[in-house]
Protein backbone atom coordinates (compact mmCIF):
# COMPACT_ATOMS: atom_id res chain seq x y z
CA UNK A 1 0.00 0.00 0.00
CA UNK A 2 2.82 2.56 0.89
CA UNK A 3 4.34 1.99 -2.65
CA UNK A 4 0.92 2.55 -4.40
CA UNK A 5 0.40 6.25 -2.45
CA UNK A 6 4.28 6.96 -3.36
CA UNK A 7 4.02 6.09 -7.25
CA UNK A 8 0.52 7.71 -7.35
CA UNK A 9 1.95 10.63 -5.57
CA UNK A 10 5.03 10.72 -8.12
CA UNK A 11 2.99 10.77 -11.21
CA UNK A 12 0.68 14.19 -9.24
CA UNK A 13 3.90 15.67 -8.94
CA UNK A 14 5.23 14.71 -12.78
CA UNK A 15 2.00 16.01 -14.10
CA UNK A 16 1.67 19.46 -12.07
CA UNK A 17 5.60 19.95 -13.42
CA UNK A 18 5.14 18.93 -16.87
CA UNK A 19 1.82 21.47 -16.95
CA UNK A 20 3.85 24.54 -15.61
CA UNK A 21 6.96 23.92 -17.75
CA UNK A 22 4.37 24.73 -20.51
CA UNK A 23 3.89 28.24 -18.87
CA UNK A 24 6.38 31.08 -19.85
CA UNK A 25 6.38 34.94 -18.03
CA UNK A 26 8.79 37.62 -19.12
CA UNK A 27 9.09 41.54 -19.35
CA UNK A 28 10.20 43.44 -22.06
CA UNK A 29 11.63 46.88 -23.27
CA UNK A 30 12.30 48.14 -26.74
CA UNK A 31 11.22 50.44 -29.48
CA UNK A 32 9.56 50.74 -32.96
CA UNK A 33 9.70 53.78 -35.56
CA UNK A 34 7.92 54.51 -39.08
CA UNK A 35 10.04 54.69 -42.02
CA UNK A 36 10.85 58.83 -43.29
CA UNK A 37 9.72 59.26 -47.00
CA UNK A 38 12.70 58.57 -49.60
CA UNK A 39 15.17 58.02 -46.79
CA UNK A 40 16.50 54.69 -45.22
CA UNK A 41 16.14 55.31 -41.34
CA UNK A 42 12.90 54.58 -39.12
CA UNK A 43 13.07 57.13 -36.86
CA UNK A 44 9.70 59.07 -37.78
CA UNK A 45 7.16 59.30 -34.45
CA UNK A 46 9.74 57.32 -32.77
CA UNK A 47 8.16 55.17 -29.54
CA UNK A 48 10.03 54.03 -26.54
CA UNK A 49 8.52 51.27 -23.88
CA UNK A 50 8.28 48.21 -22.02
CA UNK A 51 5.88 45.46 -21.40
CA UNK A 52 4.94 42.54 -19.88
CA UNK A 53 3.81 39.06 -21.68
CA UNK A 54 3.04 35.80 -21.38
CA UNK A 55 3.32 32.59 -23.30
CA UNK A 56 1.71 28.99 -23.34
CA UNK A 57 3.33 26.08 -25.14
CA UNK A 58 1.29 23.75 -27.59
CA UNK A 59 2.16 20.93 -29.41
CA UNK A 60 5.36 20.51 -30.42
CA UNK A 61 7.44 23.74 -31.24
CA UNK A 62 4.28 25.93 -31.61
CA UNK A 63 3.68 28.13 -28.82
CA UNK A 64 1.35 30.89 -27.84
CA UNK A 65 1.90 34.61 -26.65
CA UNK A 66 0.34 37.36 -25.34
CA UNK A 67 1.19 40.75 -24.17
CA UNK A 68 0.48 44.64 -22.50
CA UNK A 69 3.10 47.14 -23.88
CA UNK A 70 2.88 50.75 -22.96
CA UNK A 71 5.23 52.93 -25.35
CA UNK A 72 5.40 57.20 -25.80
CA UNK A 73 6.88 59.53 -28.42
CA UNK A 74 10.51 60.22 -28.19
CA UNK A 75 12.69 62.85 -29.78
CA UNK A 76 12.50 65.99 -31.94
CA UNK A 77 10.59 65.99 -35.18
CA UNK A 78 11.45 67.11 -38.73
CA UNK A 79 10.10 70.05 -39.86
CA UNK A 80 8.24 67.54 -42.31
CA UNK A 81 6.50 65.73 -39.67
CA UNK A 82 3.84 66.01 -37.70
CA UNK A 83 4.65 67.39 -34.37
CA UNK A 84 3.07 64.48 -32.30
CA UNK A 85 2.87 63.55 -28.57
CA UNK A 86 1.52 60.10 -28.89
CA UNK A 87 0.86 57.96 -26.09
CA UNK A 88 0.03 54.29 -27.00
CA UNK A 89 -1.17 51.03 -25.18
CA UNK A 90 -0.18 47.94 -27.52
CA UNK A 91 -2.67 44.36 -26.61
CA UNK A 92 -1.04 41.91 -28.39
CA UNK A 93 -1.42 37.99 -28.92
CA UNK A 94 0.69 35.76 -31.42
CA UNK A 95 1.44 32.13 -32.27
CA UNK A 96 5.03 31.46 -32.98
CA UNK A 97 7.39 28.39 -33.66
CA UNK A 98 10.37 27.63 -32.16
CA UNK A 99 13.67 25.53 -32.98
CA UNK A 100 16.73 24.56 -30.99
CA UNK A 101 19.78 26.00 -32.03
CA UNK A 102 21.92 24.66 -29.30
CA UNK A 103 21.38 23.55 -25.73
CA UNK A 104 21.68 26.68 -24.78
CA UNK A 105 19.89 29.08 -27.50
CA UNK A 106 17.14 28.81 -29.23
CA UNK A 107 15.36 30.78 -32.07
CA UNK A 108 11.83 31.66 -33.42
CA UNK A 109 9.40 33.10 -35.35
CA UNK A 110 5.94 34.85 -34.79
CA UNK A 111 3.01 35.87 -36.66
CA UNK A 112 0.35 38.12 -34.09
CA UNK A 113 -2.55 40.90 -34.26
CA UNK A 114 -3.54 43.23 -31.82
CA UNK A 115 -5.18 46.70 -31.27
CA UNK A 116 -3.57 49.83 -30.02
CA UNK A 117 -5.29 52.24 -27.72
CA UNK A 118 -3.40 55.77 -28.29
CA UNK A 119 -3.81 59.33 -26.98
CA UNK A 120 -2.15 61.58 -29.53
CA UNK A 121 -1.73 65.41 -29.48
CA UNK A 122 -0.39 68.06 -31.85
CA UNK A 123 0.27 71.55 -30.52
CA UNK A 124 -1.99 74.75 -31.96
CA UNK A 125 -0.52 77.85 -31.13
CA UNK A 126 -1.03 78.19 -27.24
CA UNK A 127 -3.79 75.06 -27.09
CA UNK A 128 -3.27 71.21 -28.25
CA UNK A 129 -5.64 69.66 -30.84
CA UNK A 130 -6.47 66.05 -29.15
CA UNK A 131 -8.17 62.59 -29.91
CA UNK A 132 -8.39 59.13 -28.86
CA UNK A 133 -8.03 56.42 -31.19
CA UNK A 134 -8.25 52.81 -31.06
CA UNK A 135 -6.39 51.12 -34.64
CA UNK A 136 -5.31 47.40 -35.36
CA UNK A 137 -2.16 46.14 -35.68
CA UNK A 138 -0.14 43.62 -36.93
CA UNK A 139 3.22 41.83 -36.85
CA UNK A 140 5.89 39.40 -37.78
CA UNK A 141 8.64 38.92 -35.65
CA UNK A 142 11.62 36.51 -35.35
CA UNK A 143 13.81 36.10 -32.26
CA UNK A 144 16.66 34.46 -30.28
CA UNK A 145 16.95 33.69 -26.92
CA UNK A 146 19.74 32.17 -24.19
CA UNK A 147 19.50 30.32 -21.31
CA UNK A 148 21.34 32.64 -18.49
CA UNK A 149 20.52 29.93 -16.22
CA UNK A 150 18.34 26.85 -15.18
CA UNK A 151 14.39 27.93 -16.44
CA UNK A 152 15.72 31.60 -16.93
CA UNK A 153 16.26 33.23 -20.84
CA UNK A 154 17.57 36.19 -22.23
CA UNK A 155 16.60 37.51 -25.51
CA UNK A 156 15.74 39.79 -28.12
CA UNK A 157 12.92 40.09 -30.89
CA UNK A 158 12.79 41.86 -34.21
CA UNK A 159 9.33 42.35 -35.98
CA UNK A 160 7.77 44.33 -38.86
CA UNK A 161 4.18 46.11 -37.46
CA UNK A 162 1.75 46.92 -39.71
CA UNK A 163 -0.44 49.67 -37.84
CA UNK A 164 -1.71 53.38 -37.74
CA UNK A 165 0.33 56.38 -38.88
CA UNK A 166 -0.64 60.03 -38.85
CA UNK A 167 0.16 61.79 -42.38
CA UNK A 168 -1.09 65.42 -41.61
CA UNK A 169 0.90 68.84 -42.94
CA UNK A 170 2.17 70.49 -40.14
CA UNK A 171 1.88 73.99 -42.30
CA UNK A 172 -1.82 73.43 -41.31
CA UNK A 173 -1.16 74.26 -37.47
CA UNK A 174 0.68 77.06 -38.02
CA UNK A 175 -1.32 79.92 -36.54
CA UNK A 176 0.72 82.33 -37.67
CA UNK A 177 -1.16 81.96 -41.36
CA UNK A 178 -4.22 83.39 -39.61
CA UNK A 179 -6.50 80.53 -39.61
CA UNK A 180 -10.14 81.51 -38.74
CA UNK A 181 -10.84 77.94 -36.98
CA UNK A 182 -9.06 75.11 -35.84
CA UNK A 183 -8.49 72.11 -37.68
CA UNK A 184 -10.61 68.94 -37.15
CA UNK A 185 -9.08 66.48 -34.80
CA UNK A 186 -11.03 63.87 -37.39
CA UNK A 187 -8.45 65.34 -40.13
CA UNK A 188 -5.15 65.92 -38.32
CA UNK A 189 -5.42 62.70 -36.47
CA UNK A 190 -6.58 60.82 -40.03
CA UNK A 191 -4.43 57.06 -39.54
CA UNK A 192 -3.31 55.38 -42.47
CA UNK A 193 -1.90 51.78 -42.42
CA UNK A 194 1.88 52.13 -42.40
CA UNK A 195 5.23 49.82 -42.31
CA UNK A 196 7.33 50.13 -38.49
CA UNK A 197 10.30 48.30 -37.18
CA UNK A 198 11.36 47.36 -33.80
CA UNK A 199 13.57 46.24 -31.60
CA UNK A 200 12.89 44.17 -28.34
CA UNK A 201 15.07 42.78 -25.52
CA UNK A 202 13.63 40.92 -23.21
CA UNK A 203 13.99 38.34 -19.37
CA UNK A 204 11.91 35.13 -19.67
CA UNK A 205 11.10 32.93 -17.11
CA UNK A 206 9.75 29.15 -17.25
CA UNK A 207 7.29 28.60 -14.84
Amino acid sequence: MPTKRLVLLLLVASSTTALADDYELGARVGGYGFRRDSQQDWTECRMNGFGVFGGHALTGPLFLEAGIDMYSSVGTPQPTDLPIDRTSGLLSSAIGARTQLASWLRGYVQLGTGVELTRVSVPYGDEKIRASKVMPEGFFGIGLDIELAHATHLGSTFRALVMGNFDYDPANLDTSKGFMWQPNPDVVFAASPDVATQVQFYVRRDL
